[in-house]
């Protein structure tokens, strides 16, 4: 997975995700990018779930200082066991789900070539399964959050031939994630997808989104 991607039908999400509580200050965005603010449904230690706004670039927990020097909006299901960010949270149930309508590959690779977005059948809304962590900003806590991949399905391995995102294959498996943190969901997806190649860059087709957080 490159790192980006659709969120923008809460309706639907309201229908197809489970929990997905309305955030009033939702905002739908079709380019999200790590480090960028997105919406997750969270699970808490003391077994509380909610929705909240989180930065895609899963932090140490409990830290008071921003840093994107290491790549962490991924975590990788086959080693997430070897790196102790990941074990850390795990052992915590810091689980959450990443509620999204597509995400995007370049299975050409250049400056300025248009990516493939990439749905579930019948472009329904899914859910990515991840990791929440949480840290400070002036003594205020905030979230961050990483989504997992795994080993690419026959579909993926023309767009990416590494990885592709975990896709929670409806309610049931989100509920697995979520409430009993079940790691035989976190395996390359088994329903049908689809693409379609978009005819220009993301930076061209949703200009309004170019702005830094």
């Amino acid at each position: 997975m490159c790192g980006r991607a659709s969120q923008a039908e809460i309706k639907a999400y309201q229908d197809k995700i489970y929990r997905w509580l309305h955030p009033e200050a939702f905002e739908p965005r079709r380019n999200l990018r790590p480090t960028e603010p997105a919406w997750i449904v969270a699970r808490h230690p003391d077994g509380k779930i909610n929705t909240v706004e989180a930065r895609w670039w899963c932090q140490w927990d409990n830290t008071y200082s921003w840093e994107a020097k290491y790549p962490t909006f991924n975590a990788r299901v086959e080693t997430m066991k070897d790196r102790k960010l990941w074990q850390d949270l795990l052992q915590k149930g810091k689980r959450c789900i990443f509620p999204v309508d597509s995400f995007y590959e370049w299975p050409v690779k250049g400056r300025g070539i248009p990516p493939v977005e990439v749905f579930v059948k019948d472009k329904e809304p899914f859910a990515l399964a991840g990791l929440w962590s949480t840290w400070h900003e002036n003594g205020q806590p905030r979230y961050s959050f990483a989504s997992f991949t795994t080993d690419p399905n026959e579909f993926m391995k023309p767009l990416h031939e590494k990885a592709m995102p975990v896709v929670l294959s409806g309610p049931d498996e989100q509920k697995l994630w979520l409430l009993e943190g079940d790691i035989d969901v976190l395996r390359p997806y088994e329903g049908e997808m689809e693409f379609e190649q978009l005819p220009d860059t993301l930076e061209h087709l949703y200009p309004e989104e170019n702005r830094k957080y």
